[in-house]
């Protein structure tokens, strides 16, 4: 190569690294670059995240989209959100927003449990930037996105954990793959599927399991389990029917109108459908007793139980 070619050639080094300088200063002070930057906070990305690392759509649905009941519906969020801001004497919806996100057991819905896990730790573990996107979505529900105001909260909001989690071990040796066996085996005394769907497969008596493993503990579902009637998934309350002819009822509402009610009742294992005129009902109240049968350790040997347990850890 020749001295003239190796001029030309610098020369063009120069060019690019120049222009490369100035895109890297320029998009510095704009505030566009680097991992915790507005760039990747916005309503688009806060909504994918909603329906997938973040696991909301597990326990929250938004109007007709998605069927989880676990959590309040967030269609009209931020609105609702403003409502509740000036209940609780705090500056915005917004702060509210962030509030129940960092404290998920401070700001709990009327008629739901105490089950929203904090998406900054562990299963779920949520970057600070991701948490920001998805309350940019959480502002269209309802509102107006204002990324500029949701970024005054970005040194409020940890990032994700970095403590080292020990995965669950159970007490004996079990398969997750055996455990799913047992979920859905209907020769068995007591049948997980018959009440809770799974990846498309079961039946929704009970609340849909697809994805818990992904924003629930092992502690969680040894609970849940052992003691059903502990914390009761909102919609999933039992009712207490008694007739005019004295017969009494306890099960899920699984349809009502202004002429019947159909329950649905667990009977030895096995869920029964029974409808009652409203002519027929004497007296009707919700129950602090879920339809899910409180002796399932005494109907599963240890390996069985500690299985199902793996396999719902699992659904990730």
């Amino acid at each position: 190569m020749n001295k003239s070619m190796l001029k030309i050639t610098a020369f063009a080094i120069a060019i690019i690294g120049f222009y490369i300088y100035i895109t890297i200063y320029v998009t510095g002070l704009s505030g566009t670059g680097g991992g915790e930057s507005v760039g990747g906070v916005s309503p688009e990305a806060g909504e994918k995240i909603f329906w997938g690392d973040g696991q909301c759509s597990t326990c929250h649905k938004i109007g007709t989209s998605g069927s989880a009941t676990r959590g309040p519906d967030q269609e009209g969020l931020s609105s609702r959100a403003e409502e509740r801001a000036k209940e609780l004497g705090m500056p915005s919806g917004l702060d509210y927003m962030v509030e129940s996100i960092l404290e998920p057991e401070k700001y709990v819905v009327k008629g739901y449990d105490k089950i929203m896990p904090k998406v900054f730790d562990p299963p779920i573990m949520l970057s600070r930037e991701k948490i920001l996107a998805v309350l940019a979505y959480l502002q269209t529900l309802g509102g107006e996105p204002d990324i500029a105001s949701i970024m005054k909260y970005k040194d409020k909001i940890p990032e994700a954990s970095k403590k080292k989690v020990k995965p669950w071990v159970s007490p004996i040796v079990v398969d997750a793959k055996e455990g799913e066996k047992i979920f859905f085996d209907e020769t068995r005394p007591v049948t997980c599927g018959k009440c809770h769907i799974v990846n498309g497969k079961g039946k929704k008596v009970g609340p849909e399991l697809t994805g818990i493993g992904a924003i629930q503990t092992p502690e969680y579902f040894l609970e849940s389990i052992l003691t059903p009637s502990a914390k009761i998934v909102k919609g999933y309350e039992t009712m207490y029917v008694i007739t005019t002819d004295g017969i009494p009822y306890n099960g899920l509402i699984k349809s009502e109108t202004e002429n019947e009610l159909v329950l649905l009742k667990e009977e030895s294992g096995e869920i029964e459908e029974v409808t009652i005129p409203k002519t027929e009902i004497q007296e009707m109240k919700k129950q602090d007793v879920s339809i899910m049968p409180g002796n399932i350790s005494e109907l599963l040997s240890v390996k069985d139980f500690y299985g199902i347990v793996s396999f719902l850890q699992s659904l990730k």
